[in-house]
């Protein structure tokens, strides 16, 4: 089986270097986004193709409403249904609840410890995993996931 393609929006160099080492030392191929912008761009030239994403890693760095508004426009408007996680600093349930009604599959804050994150990725691409293969072709992700995460 092909390795799991993780998208990694994040605009801190540092952070982009140390989530990118630590998920490909999990075993997982990764790309890595400044913006959801450039990443959902880049989600769009590879969608119908064998480099598909299979999952979207956004750090929204403020987890304000706006912020999340905006974030969810942009999905919204890329017309690609993409799973994803979200990293913020703090979340608010208010947020995590909208997030997850548009389709989040988990809402981690930071900091957080490394087995945490991998494990809300496994548990994220496990559940997409059962949904597809109750449906004929990528199913978007709209439930939210039973994690050990908050949110």
């Amino acid at each position: 089986m092909a390795r799991q393609h993780i998208l990694l929006a994040e605009g801190r160099p540092n952070l982009q270097h140390s989530l990118g080492l630590m998920l490909k030392q999990a075993d997982y191929r990764v790309s890595v986004a400044n913006t959801t912008e450039e990443a959902m761009t880049m989600a769009k030239a590879v969608h119908n193709n064998p480099e598909t994403i299979d999952l979207l890693i956004a750090d929204l760095d403020s987890a304000s409403i706006e912020t999340c508004r905006a974030f969810m426009h942009t999905l919204s408007a890329s017309t690609l249904a993409i799973p994803y996680l979200v990293l913020a600093e703090e979340i608010c349930d208010h947020t995590a609840e909208a997030l997850k009604r548009h389709g989040c599959m988990a809402c981690i804050t930071k900091p957080f410890e490394p087995e945490i994150l991998l494990q809300s990725i496994e548990d994220a691409l496990n559940q997409l995993s059962l949904k597809n293969e109750h449906h004929t072709g990528r199913a978007a992700a709209k439930d939210s996931t039973d994690s050990a995460v908050n949110g």
